[in-house]
């Protein structure tokens, strides 16, 4: 029971069972909670699975998830080397 419940076994033999009472209703206050959140991200997987095969071409990752997406900040020399680095790739010539 006190593995359960998320409490080592001395605590447990030492507990009241007021406290103990206590520690259960919290415990099963937070299993409904964890429940409740698998059900919300079921539910939006569910929504993200039917997006992506209702429609032609998926949405992009950004428009469904605008605080997961970290902008890069470049510097100039960084932007110009990477700007030489696709002008090599791409077999163009430097002015």
């Amino acid at each position: 029971m006190a593995a359960r419940i998320g409490v080592r076994q001395h605590e447990f033999w030492a507990m009241t069972p007021r406290e103990l009472s206590v520690y259960v209703k919290a415990f099963a206050v937070a299993l409904e909670d964890d429940a409740r959140m698998y059900r919300a991200k079921a539910y939006t997987l569910a929504s993200l699975v039917r997006a992506m095969i209702g429609s032609k071409y998926a949405p992009k990752f950004e428009s469904l998830f605008p605080k997961d997406v970290q902008k890069k900040e470049m510097s100039d020399e960084a932007m110009f080397a990477q700007v030489q680095a696709l002008n090599r790739l791409f077999g163009g010539t430097e002015a």
